[in-house]
């Protein structure tokens, strides 16, 4: 077979043959943009069952799909093997292997009758709560189909187009013990053989191992969610298929199919009302908590940003001058390495602020002009907040203060 073994593979490049079957394949794509691959994933095999993890990015995702199909058997060569992902890895391994465009696929023919065809760890049922939202690995689960639903259209929250959904209820057998969902997305929901399980469980118990899924939670609910990376094993023969068979058939019911599971949630995950901002805007926020509406929104413009390179001299505004700044203001012309200024004030002319009025800021000590605005000792002196403003506002036209706070006072306090 090949010259090594999965546990023999050190992080680097990889020339050595290694021999694997491709447990499970699929492809991972853009949430928002289902046109837009982002990487094909593979769970290989080594002839003694042990597991490893590789990627393919593009644009070797369409060069070896063409060579890989799952369930084959290929000799690889000249691939890179690094530290696994921190999230969402299928199987237990510290290591993943990445594909390169030097790396060489070889179709093995002649395959060991022993060799492995598929692997998984097995999460009990009742276990599931604790890996709710977990997120290191995907969780593998065994159990027997009580339950079936068609398959539905709905809209989720974040996406604007619908998605097909599948629901499949699992149970460990017992009367009493426990049930999860499984819900099936997209291509998985319409994969699954719902009506072959459906008609050979007349006959017998169909047990499922589903592989690859994540634990979610809604209205303190357990259940599974099976996107692109789930896949399942029906009356795999395995030992904890043949032990679960056993308990299952004293009990044995042929599978349900739920008409009724299929509204109840497309009422759970219905896209919220379309609604204007005009709609919204004035809506008593304590009576409308827990609400949510869809608004769509076009951007008319986005406005600079918060900050800009000084100059260190005047503060004003600098630009590229070969490589280095050059001061904006005329009657300031400096050249050299601008300072970052962590608050630009919108100008006069731009500024959307809501102007306050002379008579309410008659009220305001003098004190606090002092404070926040000296330009000159002349302007303290005044007696009249309205007067101070006034002449404030004359020296600022006239070019005395250039400051950005000068052009925010400008703003917020115009007179005519």
């Amino acid at each position: 077979m090949g010259d090594i073994l999965i546990p023999s593979l050190m992080v680097g490049d990889c020339s050595h043959s290694l021999c694997v079957r491709v447990s499970r394949l699929w492809e991972f794509l853009d949430p928002q943009d289902d046109s837009r691959l982002l990487h094909t994933d593979l769970v290989l095999l080594d002839e003694e069952g042990n597991s490893i993890h590789a990627q393919i990015y593009p644009p070797l995702c369409q060069q070896f799909s063409a060579l890989l199909d799952e369930g084959g058997v290929y000799n690889l060569k000249y691939f890179l093997v690094r530290k696994a992902n921190r999230f969402y890895k299928p199987v237990e391994n510290c290591s993943m292997i990445s594909f390169t465009k030097w790396t060489t696929v070889e179709v093995v023919l002649q395959i060991p009758p022993a060799f492995p065809v598929c692997t998984y760890n097995l999460t009990p049922i009742e276990q599931l709560q604790p890996r709710v939202d977990y997120k290191e690995y995907f969780t593998d689960v065994l159990g027997v189909v009580s339950v079936i639903s068609h398959v539905s259209s709905v809209r989720t929250r974040g996406r604007q187009a619908e998605v097909i959904k599948r629901t499949v209820t699992i149970s460990n057998a017992r009367d009493t013990g426990p049930t999860v969902d499984v819900v099936l997305w997209g291509e998985r929901a319409t994969a699954f053989p719902a009506e072959q399980v459906h008609r050979d469980s007349g006959s017998s118990p169909q047990i499922i191992i589903f592989v690859g899924t994540l634990v979610r939670s809604y209205a303190d609910n357990v259940s599974l969610s099976g996107g692109s990376s789930c896949k399942w094993y029906i009356n795999a023969p395995v030992p904890e298929v043949n032990a679960l068979r056993s308990s299952a058939e004293s009990n044995h019911r042929p599978v349900i199919w739920d008409q009724g599971k299929m509204a109840a949630e497309s009422t759970v995950v219905a896209v919220p009302e379309h609604k204007k901002l005009k709609d919204i805007k004035y809506l008593h926020p304590f009576e409308n908590k827990k609400k949510e509406w869809l608004v769509i929104v076009k951007v008319l413009k986005i406005d600079r940003s918060w900050w800009y390179n000084a100059c260190k001299k005047c503060l004003r505004t600098t630009k590229p001058h070969g490589d280095t700044y050059k001061c904006t203001n005329n009657s300031c012309d400096t050249i050299g390495s601008p300072t970052p200024r962590g608050t630009r004030y919108a100008s006069p002319l731009k500024t959307t602020l809501t102007p306050l009025s002379l008579s309410f800021l008659d009220g305001w000590h003098n004190a606090s002009l002092k404070k926040m605005w000296t330009p000159s000792y002349q302007l303290i002196r005044l007696g009249s907040f309205q007067t101070k403003l006034q002449t404030y506002w004359r020296s600022l036209s006239s070019g005395m203060l250039a400051s950005p706070k000068a052009q925010l006072f400008m703003a917020v306090f115009p007179f005519k």
